[in-house]
């Protein structure tokens, strides 16, 4: 907890070599992608966000400190993702947060996730209306996409996404996480085939149990 709240220090300080040390001591120390994610970065912006939520920093300061820990996640997947040698088939798989959402900060690490477990990413990033979302999946046939959902009231208009996603033609596997996820019952607002993430290390063990499965059982994409 101790490393957690110097990290906490520097992203709110806007060190960014400050808080890449705390980083870089638990890589030398033999720490994986899953942990700088879920453990330090992840841990990190929850206790941000929570004193942002009891006014002991303001808005600025959050600002501040997800701008910082936005960069310390593209340094850290320059540096030391391990990206395996690739087939000439991946799976494909495509992230975006839902329309009116403005954080894709763990997007960000989910994309990182799946480009080191192999996968053909493509991130679309914040606000992606359904409209462009499906047109994008009808162009692109991605085997997964993952859908990000942060605020409440946005959980309405993740039911017509997973709807509109759930039927095209090729029948992509959809995922859905983000803060929200691991605060509140999303079940209500998904499919029956929908899979919840709460965290990179759930993400993970859900693609190594892919992995495992036979090819022909994967999802209901088709070969292209």
């Amino acid at each position: 907890m101790y490393q957690i709240l110097k990290l906490v220090e520097s992203l709110l300080d806007g060190d960014e070599e400050r808080a890449w040390g705390v980083i870089q001591a638990y890589i030398q120390s033999g720490a994986n992608s899953t942990y700088v994610f879920d453990v330090l970065l992840r841990n990190a912006m929850v206790h941000i966000g929570t004193l942002w939520e009891i006014n002991a920093i303001s808005v600025a300061d959050e600002h501040l400190a997800s701008t910082i820990c936005e960069r310390l996640v593209a340094r850290y997947r320059d540096t030391h993702l391990q990206k395996p040698d690739t087939p000439s088939r991946r799976s494909r798989v495509m992230l975006f947060c839902v329309e009116g959402e403005a954080h894709d900060l763990g997007l960000k690490m989910v994309a990182a996730a799946f480009e080191e477990a192999g996968y053909e990413t493509r991130l679309y990033g914040r606000n992606l209306s359904l409209e462009y979302a499906r047109l994008a999946a009808l162009r692109w046939h991605p085997d997964i996409v993952g859908i990000s959902v942060t605020m409440v009231y946005h959980l309405p208009k993740l039911r017509s996404y997973i709807h509109a996603l759930e039927s095209l033609a090729h029948r992509p596997q959809i995922l859905v996480g983000g803060r929200l996820a691991q605060s509140y019952d999303l079940r209500p607002y998904v499919g029956p085939k929908t899979f919840i993430i709460t965290d990179i290390m759930q993400l993970q063990a859900w693609m190594n149990q892919q992995r495992a499965m036979p090819s022909s059982s994967h999802w209901g994409a088709k070969d292209r």
